[in-house]
């Protein structure tokens, strides 16, 4: 029993036009998948080149993935920073650097640890700056000035 034939037909209208935008919307939202799917795929790929047998590799440098988690836990964040570069043949990756730190407790807020970590690198001397995110622990060999040839600044 239809009581207004133009509502009834307004209905329909509307019910067809919510269906072609849930047909449109459905196919964005698969394409949206597919997406997510690829790009994990692709990190998970990333990942996986990455491990190598000694530990974890970051823009080619070591991140000795085998330091023993406990044995940084009772020393300074400069120390522990020292004993991951030794382990890491005299180099480091920040971000291999930061987890490591944050899982033994010497940093203690993650959204802070890229700062603490890059004070730490600076004001302990300790480290020279690779590449964006590597550094190298600085050899303990003082190095000698070099001679400028010029005689004349010296009193005989």
């Amino acid at each position: 029993m239809r009581t207004n034939d133009q509502t009834y037909t307004d209905l329909m209208a509307l019910r067809d036009r919510l269906e072609a935008e849930q047909t449109r919307l459905q196919r964005e939202f698969d394409a949206v998948a597919k997406k997510l799917e690829h790009v994990s795929a692709t990190l998970a790929l990333l990942d996986a080149e990455e491990e190598t047998s000694v530990g974890r590799v970051i823009h080619g440098v070591p991140t000795a993935g085998v330091i023993d988690i406990q044995s940084l836990q009772n020393l300074t964040q400069a120390q522990a920073l020292k004993k991951i570069a030794l382990q890491g043949g005299g180099t480091f990756a920040t971000t291999a650097a930061k987890q490591l730190l944050l899982k033994a407790g010497l940093i203690k807020s993650p959204k802070n640890a890229n700062n603490i970590l890059f004070s730490v690198i600076n004001r302990s001397g300790l480290f020279d700056r690779v590449t964006p995110g590597v550094y190298r622990l600085k050899s303990d060999k003082p190095t000698r000035p070099e001679k400028t040839g010029d005689s004349s600044t010296f009193i005989s």
